[in-house]
């Protein structure tokens, strides 16, 4: 019987494209059916020329996919404990992710190290690097990453035995150095945004180089927890020294936390394609007061009215007295 739902695996692995990972203990009680799957974005991709940091987050998009009982001749204590342990297959473990140079871009640290990532959750990595004052434009930097995960365990006597296998991914990440010689700057940013809510974000840009910028449009670059509503906007023919405005409509997330975060504005035209960094902060603006807290100043004025209403009537109520024992 347990070669026939091993068999019955290997076909399953067969279909998934997964029969070449699979191993199996002599004395396997459960077989894990399982991806392993590590993604990178980069948190800030609009970097200035100079020595910087970049942050990368390093995502387990794994999963387990099914638990297959194969054999239940043995402990009950140890069935229940591999069959937990075989949980684990899609753990990465001991990652180290290398970040490597490229163009004008160079990488001054080290392989970065992550003792545990378990699948669903990331982790934030940060590389030193240093662009070249001339870097100006995209960029992609290659992204080696090693990790380690359980293939298979075996259980006995209360003791596991997990069999751990070596893997690695080369991602690809994208990056943004606007260099000096870029003819447009924001010259302000403006807005009453905050979490839950929805309004605009103005931008204003201004035309800093010697020539006329012909037909340019503006678009608003924005991760969770922005949501761009408004489709790219028209910016015309800038002229040297002439400013515009572009308004985007966004909207918040309602557990966006009080805190800066770093959007992008992206320009465009038929000679030039770039991107500018800006900071906006959710501090200090938009509604401050939530709803429970407006009903319990509502709930605490209206006590306070009925309680000088009740003085008042006590008062009339103690003069009428007096004036009949009068």
């Amino acid at each position: 019987m347990a070669l026939l739902k091993i068999i019955c695996i290997l076909l399953i692995l067969v279909g998934l494209g997964q029969a070449e990972d699979i191993i199996f203990f002599a004395d396997d009680h459960y077989k894990s059916i399982s991806h392993l799957q590590l993604n990178a974005s980069v948190t800030n991709p609009a970097l200035s020329p100079g020595d910087g940091v970049l942050r990368i987050s390093i995502a387990n998009q794994g999963r387990i996919e099914e638990l297959i009982p194969i054999s239940s001749s043995d402990s009950p204590d140890d069935i229940l404990q591999e069959q937990r342990e075989e949980m684990n297959s899609s753990l990465a473990m001991d990652v180290r992710a290398a970040l490597q140079s490229a163009g004008p871009i160079q990488v001054t640290s080290g392989v970065q190290h992550i003792a545990i990532l378990p699948a669903g959750e990331a982790r934030e990595l940060q590389f030193n690097i240093s662009i070249d004052r001339r870097a100006s434009g995209w960029y992609d930097l290659p992204l080696r990453v090693d990790y380690v995960r359980t293939v298979d365990v075996s259980v006995s006597d209360g003791e596991a035995f997990p069999l751990h296998q070596p893997s690695n991914q080369s991602l690809n990440l994208r990056i943004y150095a606007f260099g000096d010689k870029d003819d447009l700057r924001i010259a302000g940013v403006r807005s009453h945004l905050y979490p839950g809510g929805e309004g605009s974000l103005i931008i204003a840009v201004e035309n800093i180089g010697e020539d006329i910028v012909p037909n340019c449009s503006a678009s608003l670059i924005a991760a969770p927890p922005f949501q761009v509503k408004s489709t790219d906007h028209p910016l015309g023919d800038l002229s040297p020294g002439e400013m515009a405005s572009a308004s985007f409509l966004v909207e918040v997330d309602g557990d966006a936390a009080w805190e800066e975060y770093q959007l992008g504005l992206g320009l465009r035209s038929k000679k030039m394609d770039l991107v500018l960094p800006f900071e906006l902060s959710l501090k200090g603006s938009g509604r401050l007061i939530s709803n429970g807290a407006i009903l319990f100043i509502a709930l605490l004025a209206l006590l306070v009215l009925l309680a000088i209403i009740l003085r008042r009537q006590k008062l009339l109520y103690g003069r009428k007295r007096r004036i009949k024992r009068l």
